[in-house]
């Protein structure tokens, strides 16, 4: 497993200080109504825990920042989901842009086009986000344009079936937004993929379904907005009917599982709670793949 930066309590505290600016700023260009949500209380509450002097204060962190801006492309409307984790800036902020007058591949695109803006055009370790809210209010209207030159969707081949299950194992930096937690379950929901997602740090997915199903739905979530997400491990079975499909299964449908363990570190995820979760599905072997070691 990688080794990161470890973040003292001083650090964090930075980091908050910085996004709560960065909010400010946002909320001065977002004044209208319904421009930008985001909750008064979370917001509080990181304020609070900064100026706490309280020596044990990294046992009670607040939880990520989390808010959405909506932003006017002359008809339509953009909604930017940002999520803020504790180490941004340190790290790269999670945002996700959505739009219900957008096609799933313009959705992808546009999403695709962020991470490559926060890749390559921001400033390492500084805050970004309003600089990628102002890019959005000048290039979102682009992706309508390009959909209304093209306005049919693309039609699928009828389904050819693969003849194979398959089962990915995918480990993530981090996965704290709610939206994107949503959007995990949906989209496993309308492909008829199982599995689960185990959210905080790290984040752990498993998917699970036909094989061309499972690439589908990796296909669209891979080009999410991440700080780093791989598969990590990859089970191929041979089936013929949908009987073998459903019975090579270790999950009958795509849910959120565990709960966050807040400490110093930021959000984690209590590993022993995840490893009984493994033995329950006779998976504990994962466990060594995912996280490079053992756990007796």
């Amino acid at each position: 497993m990688q080794s990161e930066e470890t973040f003292s309590i001083g650090h964090y505290a930075k980091n908050y200080e910085m996004q709560i600016s960065e909010v400010e700023i946002l909320q001065s260009m977002f004044p209208g109504s319904g421009e930008l949500d985001i909750d008064p209380i979370l917001i509080h509450e990181v304020v609070d825990w900064v100026n706490d002097d309280d020596m044990n204060k990294h046992e009670k962190m607040p939880p990520p920042i989390e808010f959405c801006v909506k932003i006017s492309c002359g008809k339509n409307v953009v909604e930017v989901v940002i999520t803020l984790p504790p180490e941004y800036p340190k790290i790269l902020p999670e945002i996700y842009v959505r739009a219900n007058e957008l096609s799933r591949a313009n959705q992808t695109l546009i999403n695709e086009d962020i991470g490559e803006y926060l890749e390559n055009e921001t400033i390492p370790e500084e805050p970004s986000v309003v600089a990628v809210i102002s890019w959005l209010q000048e290039h979102s209207e682009n992706y309508f344009i390009k959909q209304n030159l093209n306005p049919l969707p693309i039609q699928r081949s009828p389904e050819l079936s693969s003849g194979k299950f398959s089962r990915h194992w995918i480990y993530s930096h981090h996965i704290y937004s709610k939206n994107k937690r949503k959007n995990l379950i949906d989209l496993a929901l309308e492909l008829g993929v199982s599995g689960f997602c185990m959210s905080g740090k790290p984040g752990i997915i498993c998917v699970e379904g036909r094989l061309e199903h499972v690439v589908e739905w990796w296909g669209v979530v891979r080009n999410w907005n991440w700080k780093k997400i791989t598969v990590k491990i990859q089970e191929e079975l041979e089936v013929g009917s949908e009987e073998e499909v459903e019975d090579k299964r270790l999950f009958t449908s795509f849910n959120e599982i565990g709960q966050v363990k807040e400490c110093h570190r930021g959000n984690h995820r209590d590993m022993g709670e995840f490893y009984k979760y493994l033995e329950v599905y006779n998976s504990t072997w994962v466990f060594k793949e995912l996280f490079g070691i053992d756990k007796s």
